[in-house]
């Protein structure tokens, strides 16, 4: 039989499990996520269609103004690159941003559907793939709350006295 632990010992685990949390929250706030756009087109398309179909209001106007200037501000860091890559950099904010922009886009004309079609189709598989990464990454996270919520029944167990019967 395993000895349990006593409540200092519950006590520690939680404080040493709530630095790691907090630790990976921190990291995670200012991890970027790399999306391969393929090609300077594909940048050029998906600012346009920030700028011109998407119907942005109060609630998100500021997420969409911080996207499109992180992609410009992208785009002109990979244009003077030594090593010209038609990869942007975008954190977890931006890149839900970006995947909500693209699929609440609407538009008039076949030209313009086609033109969109084929933007996501060149780039709809990359911004997935990088969702899937946030997606992992907020499982870990997740997951040691759910640690931390154990050691909190654990305490909790451990810190309500027993009574011992006696036998008879």
């Amino acid at each position: 039989m395993a000895k349990e632990k006593s409540i200092n010992e519950l006590k520690d685990l939680r404080a040493q499990l709530e630095i790691e949390v907090n630790e990976t929250q921190a990291e995670l706030a200012t991890r970027t996520y790399e999306v391969n756009l393929e090609n300077t087109q594909n940048a050029n398309a998906i600012l346009k269609q920030i700028d011109k179909s998407y119907q942005w209001n109060i609630k998100n106007a500021a997420f969409i103004i911080n996207l499109h200037d992180s992609i410009v501000d992208q785009k002109k860091i990979n244009a003077i690159a030594t090593e010209k890559t038609p990869v942007i950099l975008l954190n977890s904010i931006q890149l839900n941003t970006l995947y909500t922009v693209l699929t609440n886009i609407t538009g008039t004309g076949i030209e313009s559907a086609r033109t969109f079609t084929r933007l996501l189709t060149n780039v709809g598989a990359q911004i997935s793939n990088a969702l899937k990464q946030t997606a992992d990454d907020n499982k870990i996270v997740q997951e040691k709350h759910v640690a931390l919520a154990e050691l909190d029944v654990a305490i909790d167990k451990a810190s309500k006295p027993t009574l011992e019967t006696e036998a008879l």
